[in-house]
């Protein structure tokens, strides 16, 4: 895959920077700046079945997010990704995605849609609702 790029359908640029700034710090595994992007109050659930992907959250406000990266991060390496589209108005986002993740404890690599759902408030996110495909996470992982 190429660089990760965003394209702005609509709505506010400052929208598209933070974005850029929030996928980067994820993708290196910088988590404290990754919750930095968040309020204080900040929500980010992975919308999955916590049997199968149990790091899946929900996690609740800027430490709980950090800590949530960082086991996510222990578990899993991005080996590439690609932010396909962003569709974003005035303070909600979505952008649909594409990634590539290694699995530490297997070895095994696979390709993942997600779709997140972001709402901010002045400029920080207060909910990132992230949807991935958890049977594939979870085969992935060796949980099934």
């Amino acid at each position: 895959m190429s660089q990760p790029s965003l394209r702005l359908i609509s709505g506010l640029p400052y929208l598209k920077e933070r974005l850029a700034e929030l996928y980067a710090a994820g993708r290196s595994g910088h988590a404290d700046q990754f919750a930095a992007a968040f309020a204080e109050d900040g929500f980010m659930p992975i919308v999955a079945d916590s049997r199968l992907v149990p790091e899946a959250g929900p996690l609740r406000g800027r430490a709980a997010i950090a800590k949530g990266l960082r086991q996510w991060c222990s578990r899993y390496e991005y080996v590439d990704g690609l932010v396909v589209d962003v569709i974003a108005d005035f303070d909600i986002a979505v952008t649909r995605r594409q990634l590539t993740l290694r699995c530490i404890a297997t070895g095994s690599v696979a390709d993942f849609d997600v779709a997140d759902f972001v709402r901010f408030r002045n400029g920080e996110i207060v909910e990132l609702a992230q949807f991935i495909d958890t049977a594939s996470l979870a085969v992935l992982s060796g949980r099934i």
